[in-house]
């Protein structure tokens, strides 16, 4: 343990921060989803705001790096602390509090997603935003990340979610960042820097989230296609027409192929694609969409949930994607690309062709309404030269989704996994920019030191094989 740290843990001892230098402490909080691990020197554990203040003034002063983390989910190593340095957990800021007249939900950063939703729907409100680990995630994780999730077609995104934030500088200065109340113009919001910014600018520590009232309804249907391009064709069909879905999720061929081997009773046929809606509202507005579902897809099989075990059924054709995806190779490289509507078919015309000479699996889901597509390159580990096909795969596979005017992330942030590809999505004007912003904020550089802006070259590193994660 070099000087500095010494220090800062005498600091944050004398200032009654509860910290840990086990080594079990260091390897938990050295690794999110994706499993690259990094040892921190030490991991703080912010039980309130005026911790977080306590630990980035002392770790500003003495030139200690820092990494925010949440409860580990992402899925671009955002929380992993590649530099050492220190790991500011903030999963002990976990209150709740619903204002039901305002439908304003008061959470700490460490609240995780699925409960500030519980919360709200005892007051008969719901909070949209709904990411696959929402039963884990956190909500600073959330907001540091911009994430989506099913509900993003009709609800938006986080960012369109959260109201007002509180954060602390890496001086350890706190800032409130708009206010709780549904207009404010008074001046810059302060709130849009942080959100998506991944803790490169700041440390949010608390979220004023706005809240809708439940849905009286949800009705859900399944459109099996012959093929990935009828499908895409019947995905512009209900965009184009006045259905609104709260959610519209696309799995390819090889994805639905996989289902139908692990879960014979769903009697899929061979070959086929899928796309799932739901639609919510009051009963006869949801009743009356399945009706149009229908009617739009005229021709193709079509299937209704008649009650809530049936909508689970079709569920599940969703669900057991991403693990029945594993028969067909024990490894994968993934990405959450975003599609504008016009270059869906060519991209998957080029991607599928790229797998095929890549001799690597290619399956598919993502959430069709918004054109956030999970894209996957399956490999066996234990075969030579299967990831760095797989790496290449995916490189010319981003290269390719910005050409065709898309996005190399949609949800999942960009972290240190993925900056490589920020010089091809951004000209050297707004990377400047994105940097000098950070610099304004942080101009020691202790936050989240080396994600984003700075390049990092991940070719020679390998993800943990047999670590098992709470979510897994």
């Amino acid at each position: 343990m070099n000087d500095n740290i010494s220090a800062l843990t005498r600091r944050l001892e004398s200032e009654n921060v509860r910290f840990s230098t086990d080594d079990k402490s260091l390897f938990d909080a050295s690794l999110d989803h994706m499993r690259y691990s990094f040892l921190p020197d030490v991991v703080a554990y912010a039980e309130c705001g005026e911790d977080i203040g306590k630990v980035l003034k002392t770790a500003n002063e003495l030139d200690v790096p820092v990494t925010v983390r949440g409860c580990g989910t992402g899925c671009s190593g955002g929380s992993v602390p590649t530099p050492g340095g220190i790991v500011l957990d903030l999963g002990a800021i976990d209150f709740i509090e619903i204002d039901p007249v305002a439908r304003v939900a008061h959470v700490g950063a460490g609240a995780v997603t699925a409960n500030v939703d519980a919360a709200a729907q005892k007051h008969g409100l719901f909070y949209a935003p709904d990411p696959s680990s929402h039963k884990y995630s956190s909500i600073g994780g959330n907001i540091a990340c911009n994430a989506g999730g099913l509900r993003a077609l009709k609800y938006g995104v986080t960012r369109d979610n959260v109201i007002a934030l509180a954060a602390y500088l890496p001086n350890g200065e706190k800032l409130k960042c708009g206010l709780p109340v549904k207009k404010f113009s008074v001046g810059p919001n302060l709130r849009d820097f942080f959100i998506g910014s991944e803790g490169t600018f700041g440390v949010v520590s608390e979220a004023w989230l706005k809240l809708l009232p439940l849905p009286q309804s949800k009705k859900v249907a399944i459109a099996f296609f012959d093929g990935d391009e009828q499908a895409f064709e019947g995905i512009e069909k209900i965009m184009r027409s006045a259905l609104q879905p709260s959610i519209l999720e696309f799995m390819d061929a090889d994805t639905i192929g996989c289902v139908r081997v692990k879960e014979p009773s769903l009697e899929i046929g061979e070959g086929k694609s899928a796309v799932l809606a739901e639609f919510d509202g009051f009963e006869p507005e949801a009743e009356a969409s399945v009706d149009m579902f229908f009617e739009v897809l005229a021709g193709c099989e079509v299937r209704r949930a008649k009650d809530a075990a049936e909508a689970e059924k079709l569920w599940s054709v969703r669900r057991k994607a991403s693990p029945a995806m594993y028969m067909l190779g024990d490894s994968k490289i993934s990405q959450d690309i975003v599609l504008p509507f016009d270059g869906v078919a060519e991209f998957f015309r080029f991607y599928k062709k790229l797998g095929r000479e890549l001799n690597l699996a290619t399956p598919v889901f993502g959430h069709a309404g918004d054109g956030n597509y999970h894209i996957h390159f399956m490999y066996n580990g234990a075969e030579d030269g299967a990831r760095a096909r797989a790496v290449r795969g995916m490189d010319l596979s981003i290269k390719k989704t910005i050409e065709l005017g898309g996005a190399v992330s949609g949800e999942h942030g960009i972290g240190f996994l993925k900056s490589k590809y920020m010089p091809l999505q951004h000209g050297k004007a707004e990377l400047e920019l994105m940097r000098g912003l950070k610099k304004v904020f942080d101009p020691k550089d202790i936050l989240n030191r080396g994600k984003i802006y700075e390049v990092t070259d991940t070719s020679g590193m390998q993800p943990l094989r047999g670590v098992k994660l709470p979510w897994d």
